[in-house]
């Protein structure tokens, strides 16, 4: 038994004291299908759809009933794919046969509101849509006496997309890579004395008022003392030596 028996299958008639065993096993399997249908049915729709929605008994006359809510005009709808098939546009990126399916499917759609177009007008509105890239190809159709079929389109255009790839590939700059490794070598550091850029004459120029008072705010996070920072902390320098990490100065390599 497949869930859609109810569907697909007529609805079988109430049983008698006629009724047979196939006539009833087709009965309760037709129902049974029924029911699970309607299951699947309510628990794929949302909840305001279902809240104003009025359950049927059958899942086939639900079905069309949720379908009569979502009805579009046909008029608005050939409006609305009508607009759609003249403003889609490729625009370089994805693949270009999917997008010429596209506008094939939206003629397709419009026909069926008897509203669509013929083949040779589908083509004219697929290479207009198509980028600047492609105006060899258009020059190519137009200076042709014949018409391109909309299948042929499709295979020429993926061919021509297919160059214009390879085309930017070549013409692309090469990337540049670097073989020079940094070095990863302990760095010599040595504590130098920092020039003082306040001398004068050999004399030490006075600090500014305010320079003094912010020097007074500045801590230590070496030794926690106030008025200077940490990369002047002689007890920094001293440590730094004491582990290796620098050398005093005035002392000679190994």
């Amino acid at each position: 038994m497949y869930m859609d028996m109810c569907l697909n299958e007529e609805q079988p008639e109430e049983l008698d004291e006629d009724s047979t065993a196939a006539d009833r096993k087709y009965y309760n399997d037709w129902w049974r299908a029924n029911r699970m249908a309607k299951n699947v049915i309510r628990g794929t729709i949302s909840d305001t759809i279902r809240s104003c929605m009025v359950e049927l008994e059958l899942a086939i006359d639900f079905m069309d009933a949720i379908r009569q809510k979502f009805k579009e005009c046909s008029k608005a709808e050939g409006a609305r794919l009508s607009r759609k098939l003249h403003e889609l546009k490729f625009n370089g990126t994805g693949n270009i046969r999917t997008h010429l399916m596209q506008l094939e499917e939206i003629n397709n759609k419009l026909r069926d509101l008897q509203m669509g177009v013929n083949d040779a007008q589908v083509v004219h509105i697929a290479l207009e849509s198509l980028l600047a890239e492609y105006g060899n190809l258009k020059s190519n159709y137009n200076s042709q006496k014949e018409k391109w079929e909309i299948d042929e389109l499709i295979s020429i255009c993926v061919n021509e997309q297919d160059r214009i790839l390879k085309d930017q590939k070549e013409k692309a700059p090469a990337t540049s890579v670097n073989l020079v490794g940094k070095y990863k070598g302990k760095r010599d550091i040595t504590l130098r004395p920092k020039k003082n850029k306040f001398k004068k004459d050999g004399k030490k120029a006075c600090l500014p008022a305010a320079a003094t008072e912010n020097l007074q705010k500045v801590k230590c996070f070496f030794c926690k003392k106030v008025g200077h920072i940490k990369k002047n902390c002689d007890g920094f320098k001293r440590w730094m030596v004491k582990k290796g990490f620098a050398k005093q100065e005035g002392t000679s390599k190994a």
